[in-house]
């Protein structure tokens, strides 16, 4: 993993944009990218809300922000090296990276089990290469200083095909 940019405590995946994109890309071809990383990293998924085989993503209570409302990540996992649970989100377009709705679900999956050291949560975030460094100046802006460490930016390796639009997820 390298640190991006170097300022910042951000882990940004090894994962680099390699191939031309394939046309039709869409959110749920995201989420299924996001899927095999995490289980090439060991992690066991739990649920999800698009992708065929796993059970659907649990709606994670809010503790207070925004809305009130509950939660439910795209993608959810757990760590058995780390005993920690992994959330996981995709971020199609420029849109859905700072609406009203993705500032409450980074909060909502960074606060959670956020005391408990080692063992708290951590975020995977899918999105275009093209929107990594929009997205890390939106974190550091947006997000508590102490939970940057747990964010984890995943360029992707295909991208969005024209047109194509993914709302935050609820």
């Amino acid at each position: 993993m390298a640190v991006a940019p170097a300022a910042i405590a951000f882990f940004v995946s090894s994962l680099k944009a390699t191939h031309v994109p394939e046309p039709g890309i869409t959110v749920e071809a995201l989420e299924q990218e996001l899927i095999e990383l995490l289980q090439k990293e060991g992690i066991e998924i739990k649920g999800t809300r698009r992708v065929a085989g796993f059970g659907a993503s649990p709606a994670i209570a809010n503790d207070g922000f925004g809305s009130a409302l509950a939660r439910r990540p795209d993608v959810i996992g757990f760590d058995p090296g780390k005993r920690r649970i992994v959330f996981g989100v995709v971020r199609p377009d420029r849109g859905s990276l700072d609406s009203e709705e993705a500032l409450e679900e980074y909060n909502v999956f960074l606060d959670h089990n956020a005391r408990a050291g080692d063992q708290a949560s951590v975020l995977y975030v899918i999105m275009p290469d093209t929107l990594v460094n929009e997205f890390t100046s939106i974190m550091t802006h947006y997000i508590h200083r102490e939970y940057w460490h747990r964010v984890i930016i995943v360029p992707a390796k295909n991208k969005i095909a024209s047109g194509a639009k993914g709302a935050p997820s609820q």
